[in-house]
């Protein structure tokens, strides 16, 4: 039996491809139309959702720990960074440096904004914790962007200052400044021991360790010129130039805090001769009040009572301060403080039984007295704060930045009444300020374990027993003022978190720091700058 093959057809085979193809494709076109529809739901729905928030692991408690760290950080970094622009500017003058001081003139902007919130966050009103976290979040992002501006003029500043170049020049010119700096030492000493024997404790606590930081300073200057002419001689000079700088910053702060110290000799000496003026203005008023409860016939409604005890209060507070102009030692900044403050309160009580045109001119009489009392604080304790800042917190910082505020727009003229409630607010925040910052600066000479805790967040600025400038001498200068941050940015940082703002948010190493690990020295930049290794 024989087997028949049927031949196929070619173009049937041809037909059943071209079917499977045009299916495939069909296929493939569905998907594709159907993943691009998914697609764009999913994109739809994130949108509506809202960014992924990288803070999503930290409760609220923590992400305002983090936010604290942040200021903290780009605050010093300004502070450096502006240092460090004055520096070039002398060397080099203003047309040389025209980008830096715009990136530190922007970044002092963020910053400002940034602890504007911060204040906000901190007074009475209360947020809710949506409110808060959103808030926080905005901190952190006005941090990073002062970061970014500061960092992007980095390695061009470097270029520019060239201090490796020009390091037996440089190195000459500071052993200079420095000696000077030095026969300065005995004029201050004896400043400060006429303030001593004049003012209180409390009306000194701006100045009273200034020569002390100034010789750690430039113990440390001096420790800084030795390492960088040896580097020189060995043929480093790279290492030879961040010795220069470390010894560069440590004279200028020297120079800061001497010259902290005249000013505010000046000051409390003004302020002394102030004082009588404003108490005799806050009899006259306290006089006033009474004649006014007197004309009411004894009403007791409640602006009577008000008025009452506005009087009643600004009598005390004259009568105190009229005891301690009595004394051999007094404050006259805090007497000050103490009169504005009844002052205001009585010119509110008094306002519904004065016309605009009195309290104006009331506010008026009493304008020039108070914007030098408040440039005084602020003053005192911007320099008090700039010159230990290696120890001071957020807290601190953000009182200070807002009388920088509050100082600028009783300076700007306008109405006279809104002008003295600007100022006195002013003066009260520095002084709120100093007693921060002094408190940061007790609890990193003497903490209980390692670092303290600072104004809103947890710095490892020392090892066990604390690191303060008497103990470590030079080496304690440099890290209070800021010149060397220690372990704060490699590691420890507040409340655990790493302070690099190019860091990932999540990254945390416990708050562990790297036993001998080197110091990081401050320069121009932000602090992610600070976190790369140096080029020497």
């Amino acid at each position: 039996m024989s087997v028949q093959t049927s031949e196929v057809d070619p173009f049937s085979v041809l037909c059943c491809l071209a079917i499977i193809v045009l299916g495939v494709i069909l296929a493939l076109t569905v998907a594709r139309r159907r993943g691009k529809r998914d697609q764009g739901r999913a994109q739809a729905t994130a949108q509506q959702a809202g960014p992924v928030d990288p803070f999503a692991a930290y409760d609220t408690t923590q992400l305002n720990t983090y936010a604290n760290g942040q200021l903290v950080a780009v605050d010093n970094a300004v502070r450096t960074s502006e240092q460090e622009l004055g520096f070039a500017t002398a060397q080099y003058g203003a047309p040389a440096v025209t980008s830096f001081a715009a990136a530190v003139a922007a970044a002092k902007e963020d910053l400002g904004a940034a602890f504007r919130i911060r204040h906000q966050l901190d007074d009475e009103i209360p947020e809710d914790d949506e409110t808060k976290r959103r808030l926080l979040r905005e901190i952190v992002d006005r941090c990073a962007a002062v970061d970014r501006r500061l960092d992007a003029e980095a390695g061009a500043f470097e270029k520019l200052r060239a201090m490796s170049a020009n390091a037996e020049e440089l190195g000459q010119s500071l052993l200079a400044r420095a000696r000077e700096l030095r026969d300065r030492l005995p004029g201050a000493q004896a400043t400060l021991t006429r303030l001593t024997d004049r003012y209180t404790d409390g009306a000194l606590i701006p100045v009273a360790g200034n020569v002390s930081e100034t010789v750690a300073r430039l113990d440390f200057a001096d420790e800084q010129l030795r390492q960088s002419a040896a580097d020189v001689a060995a043929g480093d000079r790279g290492k030879a130039a961040l010795a220069l700088r470390g010894a560069e910053q440590a004279v200028g702060q020297a120079g800061s805090l001497l010259d902290a110290l005249a000013k505010n000799a000046a000051d409390l000496d003004t302020a002394g001769q102030n004082v009588t003026g404003l108490l005799d203005e806050m009899l006259g008023e306290v006089a006033a009040g009474k004649a006014a409860m007197q004309a009411s016939g004894g009403a007791g409604g409640a602006d009577q009572m008000n008025l009452a005890a506005a009087v009643a209060r600004a009598d005390q507070v004259a009568g105190d301060v009229r005891t301690q102009l009595a004394n051999p030692r007094t404050d006259p900044l805090g007497m000050m403080r103490r009169l504005e403050a009844a002052a205001s309160g009585l010119a509110e009580a008094m306002g519904g039984v004065r016309d605009a045109a009195n309290r104006t001119e009331q506010a008026r009489r009493q304008l020039d007295q108070a914007l030098h009392a408040a440039r005084a604080a602020v003053d005192s304790a911007t320099g008090y704060i700039t010159t230990r800042r290696g120890a001071v917190g957020s807290t601190a910082r953000t009182r200070l930045s807002e009388a920088h505020t509050l100082l600028d727009r009783a300076e700007s003229g306008g109405d006279p009444v809104a002008a003295l409630a600007a100022a006195e607010r002013a003066h009260d925040l520095a002084a709120q300020a100093m007693d921060s910052a002094r408190d940061d600066i007790e609890r990193w000479q003497f903490p209980s374990g390692y670092g303290g805790q600072m104004g809103g967040g947890r710095v490892i600025i020392g090892g066990p027993g604390g690191f303060g400038t008497a103990a470590a001498g030079g080496m304690g200068g440099a890290v209070l003022g800021g010149i060397l941050l220690d372990s704060m940015l490699g590691g420890g940082g507040m409340g655990g978190f790493r302070l690099g703002l190019t860091s990932d948010a999540n990254q945390s190493d416990g708050g562990a720091t790297t036993p001998g690990a080197p110091p990081v020295q401050g320069r121009f930049g932000g602090p992610s700058t600070w976190m790369r290794p140096e080029k020497s």
